[in-house]
């Protein structure tokens, strides 16, 4: 194998390397914030710990890399526009419905957002809806019936609710934020839009009187491993890997991460899956997987 072929190779297997180190940081993050909940932590103090930390070490990395960071008005009022309108009430959302269903259940309803991008992208920005995005729709539909049919009576309906509306808003947050991120460096947004996030459940947690940072050890462990791992790495490593292999082969490979989900699930915090949930995941899952082929071709 000659020398440009070699390097080649390399570099695809460090970018294959970085999504799946984001893929598995990403499987761990309701269970760290299950952890965080065991320990007395509340939806609004793991959120704005996360995007604290997630927010400073943004900043950082932009001064290290002395990358501009200024934002003219009317972009800065599209991030953080996108960021608590879109980002902030999905984790919201996706962090509530962890109090009441299985990790890897609530990852799993939340990962039909691929299709539902591709429907809400038929009807607002009139993209074709092709054999194979239908065929991704039917199947994600089919196994969300599994999954909250009969069998599944003892799933908490206000955890699959919440898991669905988490995918809806970010399906409706990935349609919008096309165009800011067309003219926005993803570095600078990820700062601005961490920022917001961290501000708005600050402020919104203090007023409500659910922000409590006197925590015994697991609950800080927890609050500081969500916004290390599961949001400056995992962030870092997934944008870094689709430099390398791009986004459709990027995609296909993070759709792992409610299996990983569930594996983390079973381990740590002994959670079980029925066979019909299992089922219906994966029926879900090839459904996802589908759609996201149709990207890539």
């Amino acid at each position: 194998m000659n020398e440009p072929n070699q390097q080649k190779q390399y570099q695809q297997t460090t970018g294959i390397l970085l999504i799946m180190i984001a893929t598995l940081s990403l499987s761990t993050e309701a269970i760290s914030a299950k952890f965080a909940y065991q320990a007395g932590t509340t939806v609004f103090t793991a959120l704005a710990a996360r995007n604290v930390l997630g927010a400073l070490l943004f900043w950082v990395t932009l001064i290290i890399t002395k990358t501009p960071a200024v934002l003219p008005g009317n972009q800065l009022i599209r991030v953080i526009g996108l960021a608590i309108g879109g980002q902030a009430m999905l984790t919201l959302a996706l962090f509530n419905a962890y109090k009441y269903i299985p990790a890897a259940m609530a990852i799993l309803l939340f990962f039909v957002y691929p299709t539902i991008t591709s429907v809400l992208s038929y009807f607002i920005l009139k993209e074709p809806l092709h054999r194979r995005k239908l065929l991704a729709l039917g199947l994600t539909l089919i196994g969300c019936m599994i999954i909250l049919g009969k069998p599944m009576e003892a799933l908490d309906p206000l955890g699959i609710f919440l898991a669905l509306i988490a995918a809806l808003i970010n399906a409706i947050f990935l349609v919008f934020s096309g165009k800011v991120l067309s003219e926005v460096a993803v570095p600078v947004f990820n700062a601005y839009m961490t920022s917001s996030c961290a501000i708005f459940f600050l402020v919104v947690g203090l007023t409500l009187g659910e922000i409590n940072f006197s925590l015994p050890a697991q609950g800080w462990v927890s609050l500081i491993y969500l916004g290390i791992i599961c949001t400056f790495i995992a962030m870092f490593t997934f944008l870094k890997g689709i430099t390398i292999i791009g986004a459709s082969r990027s995609a296909i490979i993070s759709s792992l991460q409610p299996a990983f989900t569930g594996v983390f699930g079973f381990f740590l915090l002994g959670e079980h899956l029925s066979i019909w949930q299992i089922i219906g995941g994966a029926v879900v899952l090839l459904g996802v997987l589908i759609q996201r082929e149709e990207e890539k071709e």
